[in-house]
């Protein structure tokens, strides 16, 4: 006579429901952190790279701390800039290198309304001159 055992129920986990709370988590904590503020101020370096003085400075936009403008010496507003660059880089036969420099206490804003004039006005070949960094 055999004996026989009572069959006991595999026990188990259901995993799907947990995969599904960590993959909301997962998405929860990617999404909230991409809105944080960033919590340090950077300080910009200087370039170590060298400016190539092969390339003539035609056409020179320059930027102040204060935000004043000026194309090749002649002061310009912002309003104005992208009209007077295009009438300039049409008298140049090539297409003309724009060097921009500006004051290294200009304000963000300026610099990026600077660039979008530039751009605006059809310049692809823009430099950026900055001063060598100490050694």
């Amino acid at each position: 006579m055999e004996f026989m055992r009572p069959r006991k129920s595999a026990i188990g986990l259901d995993m799907a429901p947990l995969i599904d709370v960590i993959f909301l988590l997962l998405i929860f904590f990617m999404l909230s952190s991409s809105f944080l503020k960033p919590s340090m101020e950077l300080k910009l370096p200087q370039a170590m790279a060298t400016i190539d003085k092969t390339i003539p400075e035609a056409i020179v936009v320059s930027a102040a701390k204060d935000g004043e403008l000026s194309l090749n010496g002649n002061q310009v507003n912002l309003d104005n800039l992208q009209s007077s660059l295009k009438n300039l880089m049409q008298k140049t036969p090539d297409e003309p290198a724009v060097h921009v420099k500006g004051d290294k206490d200009m304000p963000y804003s300026v610099f990026v309304s600077v660039m979008n004039q530039l751009r605006l006005a059809g310049a692809s070949r823009i430099h950026i001159v900055h001063e060598a960094a100490d050694e």
